[in-house]
């Protein structure tokens, strides 16, 4: 699934995912390991990832690649900005 992170915690290495099909948020858990240690994620970023759900959660399992974004604080910010780039017609896959 490909996903845009609304919110990243690199301290606690916690965040929310908002999910191309548009449902429930996916969270990311500390146990989670990021492509490219080098650089954290952050807000706005393009991921590819798998997920599992579990009591009603969507939990990311895997995160296999990565995209950065306009690193903005705002999650509507965010998404707005992903849709005025792809015309409206929702996520840029990234290969």
């Amino acid at each position: 699934m490909i996903g845009i992170v609304l919110w990243y915690n690199t301290d606690k290495q916690v965040g929310l995912v908002w999910c191309e099909d548009q449902g429930p948020l996916a969270y990311i858990g500390p146990e989670i390991a990021v492509p490219n240690k080098a650089r954290p994620l952050g807000c706005g970023d393009q991921i590819s990832f798998l997920h599992e759900v579990r009591d009603r959660v969507r939990y990311v399992t895997s995160i296999e690649r990565v995209e950065t974004g306009s690193t903005a604080a705002d999650p509507q910010s965010v998404l707005a900005a992903y849709h005025e780039n792809a015309g409206g017609k929702g996520l840029r896959v990234v290969a």
